[in-house]
């Protein structure tokens, strides 16, 4: 009777662990072979890739070929990303006027890399994110006294603040039908409505997740977390639910990029000790019922109990249900337990 209790209550828990589709990492590829590569964002049909690197910002192939310097400075540039037609490069680098201090500027150039333009001044403005329809920048700036995000309209270059919090916000990510901005605030991750007064928290754990971007289509989202020990790479439901680890190494993934087409992520790791560029091509088969990811280049690990990475990635993607299933499956055992003794006492 007891055995009976158990397996039933087994059976209301699987199907929990088994609600998403295993998502299969195809292909994992070191496209550098350096150090200090950061920040890779794709051209918007996919080809190439601008990054930065040795105080400059660079593109190459998809593939790792063809590399091109565009822009080179003595001083600090980073987060570089294309717009949406491609014809543009925006970034930040290190200026300083006469009688000024240093500080961290937006530019822009074209994507040959002729006619720097500078957008900002005065104050630190980084992380520039351009809006699905090429019209605004979202920004974080130091303009109000800490990094808050803005909004910039580019042709008239006239800039609203979006949040106001005493904590830094980064990584603004604008969403596909650009209404939304995705950005990371105190080891959280939260959306905003642009006219909304206040933001939807999508993570709420001890653990440090950054660098959150939308997707593609809009219904997921990529992010780096320690919530593995070391940094990871881990998607979401654009909702925060159904969380998936991505990445399984024991050094740090960071800054993720999603190609346009959903299928391939850029990111940096220092699995070799420096942070280079790498690119992993995944789909998500959701024909097999499971929640774990797959590498399929690699063996099986042996001694390894399938039902048991089941319930472990159920437990790291929703907590909350998996404690409830804990609860509903204690209760029945304990009422089995209590049913089998009474009938041998009568």
């Amino acid at each position: 009777m007891r055995i009976l209790f158990t397996a039933l209550a087994l059976s209301l828990l699987i199907p929990l662990a088994c609600g998403a589709g295993a998502i299969i990492v195809d292909e994992e590829i070191k496209l550098t072979d350096g150090k200090n590569y950061n920040h890779p964002s794709w051209s918007p049909d996919g080809s190439k890739l601008v990054y930065a690197s040795d105080q400059g910002i660079w593109t190459m192939n998809r593939d790792g070929s063809g590399t091109v310097r565009l822009y080179n400075t003595l001083s600090w540039t980073g987060d570089p990303v294309f717009d949406p037609a491609g014809t543009h490069i925006y970034y930040a680098a290190e200026s300083k006027t006469a009688y000024s201090a240093r500080y961290i500027s937006l530019h822009a150039m074209n994507a040959d890399g002729s006619k720097n333009l500078k957008l900002t001044g005065t104050s630190d403005s980084r992380e520039p994110s351009v809006s699905p329809d090429g019209s605004r920048i979202a920004y974080i700036s130091k303009l109000s006294g800490n990094y808050d995000i803005w909004v910039m309209d580019i042709s008239s270059r006239q800039s609203v603040q979006i949040t106001d919090n005493k904590s830094d916000e980064s990584s603004p990510s604008w969403s596909p039908d650009g209404t939304r901005l995705l950005y990371s605030l105190e080891g959280d991750i939260y959306i905003q409505e642009l006219d909304a007064v206040k933001a939807v928290r999508l993570t709420d754990d001890e653990f440090d997740n950054t660098e959150p971007a939308w997707s593609p289509d809009g219904t997921m989202i990529i992010f780096s977390s320690d919530r593995d020990g070391s940094y990871d790479l881990w998607m979401m439901g654009a909702d925060g639910k159904g969380m998936k680890k991505l990445t399984l190494e024991k050094s740090n993934e960071k800054a993720p990029a999603w190609s346009p087409d959903g299928n391939r992520i850029a990111y940096i790791s220092n699995s070799d000790g420096e942070y280079n560029i790498w690119v992993l091509r995944f789909r998500v088969d959701d024909s097999e019922q499971t929640a774990t990811v797959e590498y399929i280049a690699e063996e099986d690990a042996g001694g390894t109990n399938h039902y048991i990475d089941r319930v472990r990635a159920f437990a790291t993607e929703d907590p909350k249900k998996f404690i409830i299933s804990i609860l509903l499956i204690s209760f029945v055992i304990v009422v089995g337990t209590v049913y089998s003794f009474i009938r041998k006492i009568r």
